[in-house]
């Protein structure tokens, strides 16, 4: 979820080993893990948005690295068990 809203959604393996949303992935690229101890963690980039004060389209898109004008319309869901509210979802060689 972000800004209250779904954003993903799938098998708990589906969504941790291929993340589609660019939020998701964010997420899971922040998770410590023993094999890189000390290792700087990313970060997302700005602030989560207000949620009475939104923007259009995607709340991500002023976060989002693959943000386009598309991104100012709300996304429709892509896939069908596993989704992502995206226009540009993460594919297998973004991984």
């Amino acid at each position: 979820m972000y800004a209250g809203r779904i954003v993903e959604s799938g098998t708990t393996e589906e969504v941790l080993s291929a993340p589609r949303h660019p939020y998701t992935h964010g997420l899971i690229d922040s998770v410590p893990t023993r094999h890189a101890p000390g290792r700087e963690l990313p970060q997302i980039p700005g602030s989560t948005p207000q949620l009475i004060n939104l923007p259009e389209g995607c709340a991500f898109r002023p976060r989002c690295p693959r943000a386009t004008a598309a991104c100012a319309v709300q996304p429709s869901k892509s896939g069908e068990t596993h989704f992502a509210l995206c226009h540009h979802p993460l594919t297998e060689a973004d991984r």
